[in-house]
């Protein structure tokens, strides 16, 4: 009997670590000490964007900025990894620094910087589908003249709160497509870097 009690407990062992995962199979993201580690593991290309450089920002929380643009630069975006206020946020979207940090961005974006800076929200998402480590809102209006489409994403990956922005004139077809950008940083971010 004690044999297998022994067995049984070694079993329910392997199910507790397996079951670390994230609802869809997806993994989570393991946890660093400072946002540039974490940025570290972003890739040198998601969607149709190019990774370009990378930068220190302080405002309104410190950490880094990772710049990224299509060829001919016709849609660009970032993702900014920064260090929370206060705990580490479990991963996703769920958390109430997240949930904060989400309707701040989006504020501030719908606000604009002026006049001729403003956006409307269009749809609000988690990304990606199924085991998502985003919130996001797809967002339109204008850049002075120019008809503008963005989507906006926050979210908590590797003990660090994430921001991302793809933007590109509005036509169609669209210039590049936000959904893979976000899927293979999410990627990258869950395998350990790109």
């Amino acid at each position: 009997m004690r044999h297998f009690s022994l067995i049984l407990l070694a079993g329910l062992a392997a199910c507790a670590t397996e079951g670390g995962d994230q609802a869809g199979g997806a993994g989570a993201v393991p946890v660093v000490s400072a946002p540039a580690l974490l940025a570290q593991r972003l890739p040198a290309q998601a969607g149709s964007f190019q990774r370009g450089a990378t930068a220190p920002i302080d405002q309104p929380l410190p950490g880094v900025e990772v710049a990224y643009a299509t060829p001919g630069r016709s849609a660009a975006g970032f993702v900014q990894v920064v260090r929370p206020p206060a705990v580490a946020p479990p991963d996703g979207p769920g958390s109430l620094v997240v949930q904060d940090e989400y309707q701040r961005v989006i504020a501030a974006a719908q606000r604009g910087s002026g006049p001729h800076r403003r956006l409307r929200l269009v749809r609000e998402s988690d990304q990606p589908p199924g085991a998502p480590l985003f919130r996001c809102a797809d967002l339109e209006g204008a850049y002075g003249r120019t008809a503008v489409t963005s989507t906006t994403c926050v979210g908590a990956a590797g003990g660090q709160l994430l921001r991302l922005r793809v933007s590109m004139p509005r036509r169609d077809p669209p210039a590049a497509d936000p959904r893979a950008f976000i899927r293979d940083i999410t990627e990258a971010l869950r395998r350990g870097g790109g």
